[in-house]
């Protein structure tokens, strides 16, 4: 039974490229390939989310890996990236 909307919207795109009855095992492998780039996505928006927060509050790990530092005033001395 689909629960999650993404499995309805997978599930769709199955049978309008598939059509309603292909082979099985064709419509099992689609719709792993098809859960996988959703996780790979999901992950991928997760960790840009993380990424974004961290310049927002002005991470000094995030400065480090090339960020910017939103703390560091004009005149403060700062030599690293702004």
């Amino acid at each position: 039974m689909l629960t999650r909307e993404t499995d309805l919207i997978i599930e769709e795109i199955i049978n309008l490229s598939c059509g309603e009855a292909p082979d099985p095992r064709c419509r099992h492998l689609f719709f792993h390939a098809l859960q996988g780039l959703v996780r790979v996505a999901k992950s991928e928006q997760l960790l840009q989310m993380r990424s974004d927060l961290e310049l927002a509050i002005g991470d000094p790990g995030a400065e480090a890996a090339g960020g910017v530092s939103l703390t560091a005033g004009c005149g403060s001395g700062s030599t690293g990236s702004t």
